[in-house]
């Protein structure tokens, strides 16, 4: 069972880790982090339960339990991590609990579920927090899943056993990325009004079943609302990247900032209201329009471009200037990669077999990076570091070195960055050019010109007018 109380020793461990993990996560993982409705969140003491969308496995609930500055967010995980005696001490010292499911777990194991349940209600009671994703696994996709209704069996059970004495609040959040797999993007948590479960007890009380149903459709609709939850699967990837290119155009035409996730989110959304509400006026040309989109990004890839070289003029002055930047960086390169290039490969077997597996199975990927990097290979490899340089050098030039490490990664990490956008840079460039490469220059210049047609059928079927007036 859960312990309320704690060892001062096991106290102070959880705290040091905790701190730990929220700096590697929130300044060196990813590059901005925004908590947008910070203002929904219930006061600390308050009993409350979490409601998440899952898109980014062990990133979502780290996302969540860093915004939450003032309390500890008892999360679940799934239950097959907390197999190995050990691994599963160390994830319930830090408020993790097991969820079992029959995908994973089988229809057996799903008994165990009444003692967890019964553990975090506990907690829930307690006035403290709990965390749970009520799709009961990781979506591939930026879509909202069904939900079970487990957390609000949960929830009504816990107020049951209170003798409906104490309301207990369900807080609907989303977690959104500017990309799932990429070390240095941009995240966010949305948070939605929290939901009272107090107008349902009498309900429950004759009509379990039917109150759970009622306050499921009003967590998953508040959920669905936060977040961009692209329904037409059929079409998803077609969409997703309009959305990711064209998307930054629609968004600058409406007034917005598409560096800021916050407004690249709501612009998303209303794209994508508005392309669903095309397909019913246009379906043959918006039929096409995907179709066509389908191609762009064959293409796209054939060429070992990204969608941004299309909006970067090729200008020879500013691209030899940055050749020479990047010559005469190489040294420092050479130096901030020492040994920084081994925290950033040690995640890469594990997260490679994930990735190749796809579906919601590749969503693990980010989550293995993280894991990886931030709990064995940085502390390992700058220990051994400190270590290695202050016997044989000195140990004030290893502290000082060692200090330095993590800001000397990033800039090795954003020059990699920086001389893989110079090469694709120039490869467009190069295969744009008729006159050097005719058969590959012609297929990019029938690309360029697709893409333009795209942009100009969007510009004709939308009224970009939607999303800032809204707000």
């Amino acid at each position: 069972m859960f312990k309320k109380k704690r060892s001062i020793i096991g106290e102070v461990i959880f705290r040091v880790l905790r701190s730990y993990l929220r700096i590697m996560h929130n300044v060196f993982y990813y590059k901005n982090i925004y908590v947008i409705g910070r203002e929904n969140i219930p006061q600390k003491g308050t009993p409350l339960l979490i409601a998440s969308n899952h898109q980014n496995a062990l990133n979502d609930a780290l996302g969540v339990e860093f915004a939450f500055k003032d309390r500890v967010v008892s999360i679940f995980a799934r239950a097959d991590a907390f197999n190995k005696p050990v691994v599963g001490k160390f994830l319930r010292s830090i408020y993790l609990l097991p969820a079992y499911r029959i995908r994973f777990d089988g229809m057996d194991a799903l008994k165990n579920n009444y003692e967890i349940f019964s553990e975090a209600g506990e907690r829930i009671l307690s006035g403290n927090s709990v965390l749970i994703f009520p799709e009961a696994g990781n979506q591939d996709k930026r879509w909202l899943g069904e939900f079970s209704l487990g957390y609000l069996r949960m929830a009504f059970e816990t107020a049951e056993k209170d003798g409906f004495k104490t309301d207990i609040q369900i807080l609907p959040i989303c977690n959104h990325y500017s990309n799932y797999f990429k070390f240095r993007e941009d995240m966010m948590i949305k948070c939605g009004k929290p939901i009272s479960l107090a107008p349902y007890y009498e309900l429950y009380k004759t009509k379990p079943r039917t109150a759970q149903r009622n306050v499921n459709a009003l967590v998953r609709q508040s959920i669905s609302d936060l977040m961009l939850n692209i329904e037409d699967l059929d079409h998803y990837y077609e969409i997703d990247y309009l959305r990711d290119s064209y998307g930054k155009k629609y968004c600058s035409d409406c007034g917005g900032d598409f560096t800021y996730l916050p407004d690249k989110l709501e612009s998303d959304k209303a794209l994508y209201k508005e392309l669903e509400a095309a397909k019913l006026q246009y379906p043959e040309q918006v039929d096409r329009l995907y179709n066509d989109t389908s191609t762009l990004i064959k293409n796209i890839r054939r060429f070992k471009i990204t969608d941004e070289n299309f909006d970067i003029p090729f200008k020879p002055i500013s691209f030899a200037i940055r050749l020479v930047c990047l010559v005469a960086l190489f040294p420092l390169f050479v130096a901030a990669s020492i040994p920084n290039i081994l925290i950033f490969l040690s995640p890469y077997p594990l997260a490679k077999k994930f990735k190749a597996q796809q579906g919601h199975m590749a969503m693990f990927v980010g989550g293995i990076r993280f894991a990886v990097g931030a709990l064995v290979a940085f502390p390992l490899i700058y220990l051994l570091t400190f270590l290695i340089e202050g016997f044989n050098i000195s140990w004030k030039f290893a502290a000082i070195h060692v200090a330095l490490l993590p800001f000397l990664g990033l800039f090795a990490w954003n020059y990699r960055k920086f001389f893989i956008n110079l090469k694709r840079e120039w490869r467009f460039k190069i295969r744009s050019n008729r006159s050097r490469n005719l058969k590959r220059g012609a297929g990019l210049a029938e690309t360029i010109q697709l893409r333009k047609d795209i942009f100009n059928k969007l510009d004709n079927i939308l009224t970009k007018n939607t999303w800032k007036k809204e707000l």
